[in-house]
């Protein structure tokens, strides 16, 4: 082993490439390493739209996503920020009407934070565009290759989270 591949991160090519630059061989991984390229492009440009940053993009995503509601503490962790800068974080969303901040009707001490009726509507009038472009393509497909695609994309997200949770359970929390 030489100097160069002492310095070498473990599980990388000998060639030295970066991620993304014939990691794989694979075809649709490949193409799905483009999607999440252009998923990330997409977030952007939407964050541009609402005129907010990615962090805050970040925020309300969770926010409207999460199964139930969460609060401030919650949020901090799931963005991997600090309490003081979610406080900040939310003060900023609020002001410019995305975020709502609601007592918790069974514990009244917890505070709930909830997208705003209007932000969720500019959301989806923002994204109704791609979203009817991706039922379009999905309604093209005949039933088989329609299981195919969901079984690969299944395989896929069961990948990630477990990737994810691995992360999670590191003891600096995967940082």
């Amino acid at each position: 082993m030489d100097e160069q591949d002492e310095q070498r991160p473990e599980g990388t090519p000998q060639d030295g490439r970066r991620p993304g630059q014939g990691w794989t061989t694979d075809e649709p991984t490949r193409v799905l390493r483009r999607l999440q390229t252009a998923m990330g492009d997409a977030e952007g440009a939407l964050a541009a739209r609402l005129a907010i940053g990615s962090t805050d993009l970040a925020a309300m995503t969770h926010l409207t996503f999460a199964p139930e509601p969460i609060g401030p503490r919650e949020l901090s962790g799931r963005l991997g920020i600090t309490p003081g800068a979610t406080t900040e974080l939310v003060d900023r969303l609020e002001r410019a009407g995305h975020v709502e901040r609601r007592r918790d009707t069974v514990d009244r001490r917890r505070v709930q934070l909830h997208a705003s009726t209007s932000t969720l509507g500019q959301v989806a009038g923002e994204l109704r565009p791609l979203l009817e472009a991706l039922d379009g393509v999905a309604a093209d497909l005949d039933p088989h290759d329609r299981e195919v695609v969901l079984r690969y994309l299944t395989g896929v997200l069961e990948a990630y989270e477990t990737f994810a949770r691995h992360e999670a359970d590191a003891p600096d929390g995967g940082r």
